[in-house]
């Protein structure tokens, strides 16, 4: 008997923080994998290797998980991206920053991506949900048009209308990762440095354009 405890392997006790950001992350993989809508707290839970009473501690039911789950991954999101530039960037490569940041967290928002999208086309609303849709793309939103103003007024840009331009930088993003999902090509990397090429272009920095050099209008 006592051979048989020796040897058997001792499950590592986890901080509070630590199991909770597990069953986030879990949980968020289970409603890319499936619809949200269908995925149970007893799924998550089994996933997780804990039991279902367990979860409830850490989350009031599952619309709290799936709120916590987006909140999570759009966290994650802009702390990486804040960190990239906290060095103090220049305007284009603030926004660079902000799609090596999309590489690099490419998994975590294939998911969230396909989390907000299922929930778009539901006729499911949530109030909390919505605002941290909103709140995510408004805050890309300001941190584009902030880069591509700074940009025009050290004339390390050509003039652009920054709200249309910063709009199509956005949704460029957003069809990068809706077209890996459906493609399957898995080519979320490639095509994010293609578009990074296609920026430099439309600002009139794009490789052997002369300085200053003003493109089409955007």
């Amino acid at each position: 008997m006592t051979a048989e405890v020796a040897t058997r392997p001792v499950r590592k006790r986890l901080q509070p923080s630590e199991r909770r950001t597990i069953i986030l992350q879990d949980a968020l993989r289970l409603f890319a994998e499936r619809h949200y809508s269908i995925v149970t707290v007893r799924d998550i839970a089994q996933l997780c290797g804990i039991n279902v009473g367990l979860l409830y501690h850490y989350f009031d039911n599952k619309d709290d998980l799936v709120r916590r789950a987006l909140g999570y991954a759009i966290e994650q999101t802009v702390a990486r991206y804040e960190a990239r530039r906290a060095a103090g960037l220049d305007p284009l490569a603030e926004i660079l920053a902000w799609f090596d940041t999309h590489i690099e967290l490419a998994p975590t928002l294939e998911r969230m991506v396909k989390l907000m999208s299922d929930y778009a086309n539901s006729n499911i609303r949530d109030e909390e949900l919505d605002g941290l849709i909103a709140g995510f793309y408004d805050g890309e939103r300001v941190l584009l048009e902030g880069a591509l103003r700074r940009g025009i007024a050290v004339g390390q840009f050509a003039p652009v209308n920054v709200p249309r331009t910063a709009r199509r930088i956005g949704l460029m993003l957003d069809g990068i990762f809706h077209a890996s999902a459906s493609r399957r090509d898995e080519r979320i990397a490639d095509d994010i440095r293609d578009l990074a090429d296609l920026v430099r272009d439309m600002l009139g920095v794009g490789e052997g354009a002369p300085e200053g050099a003003v493109n089409a209008r955007i």
